[in-house]
């Protein structure tokens, strides 16, 4: 397992781009992430974790241009929420995040493909608040750790789906969060 700090960027993404998982700092929690493209390191992820194998994960993305290239067109209102800090959209089916500033964009915009920003915990386990915390449950279990970053909410993601089918759209809290 390397050990990387949050300034290596390019290194980290190169775990991902490889098939790697990733124990990470996102913008709300401590995280694992992969590749979400790779239906292979995505079940890898999800069983060490303990999550059902049909669990939705969470794609983080740097821009909407990314969210659409990878999902479809955004609706207006859901471009409105995917502008709001810590907020996740379900967007076709798919539940993202858009990061727009910070080491964590830089690294998605090298990545190139959406990233898992899963929760660093046991499916249905209290969050992880801590680096340690997150080490020790997961020592030797990812491909890489990245350190170097407080987290400061420790709480995850708003969860947030737009029903367009309703006028005006209804918007529809799935998870409230950070």
């Amino acid at each position: 397992m390397q050990i990387f700090r949050h300034n290596d960027i390019k290194n980290i993404a190169q775990v991902v781009k490889n098939g790697g998982i990733i124990l990470y700092p996102t913008d709300t929690i401590w995280g694992l992430g992969c590749n979400a493209l790779d239906e292979n390191v995505t079940k890898k992820l999800k069983l060490l974790k303990g999550k059902p194998a049909d669990a939705a994960l969470i794609w983080l993305l740097p821009s909407i241009a990314a969210v659409e290239k990878f999902c479809g067109n955004v609706t207006p209102i859901e471009r409105k929420l995917l502008n709001r800090k810590h907020t996740s959209v379900i967007i076709h089916g798919q539940a993202v995040r858009v990061i727009r500033s910070g080491w964590l964009n830089r690294f998605l915009s090298i990545c190139g493909v959406p990233v898992v920003g899963t929760s660093a915990n046991l499916h249905g386990q209290p969050v992880i608040t801590s680096w340690h915390q997150a080490t020790k449950l997961f020592h030797g279990k990812t491909d890489a750790v990245v350190r170097g970053r407080k987290i400061y909410k420790n709480i995850p993601s708003t969860l947030a789906m737009v029903d367009n089918t309703t006028n005006p759209p209804k918007i529809n809290i799935l998870r409230a969060g950070a």
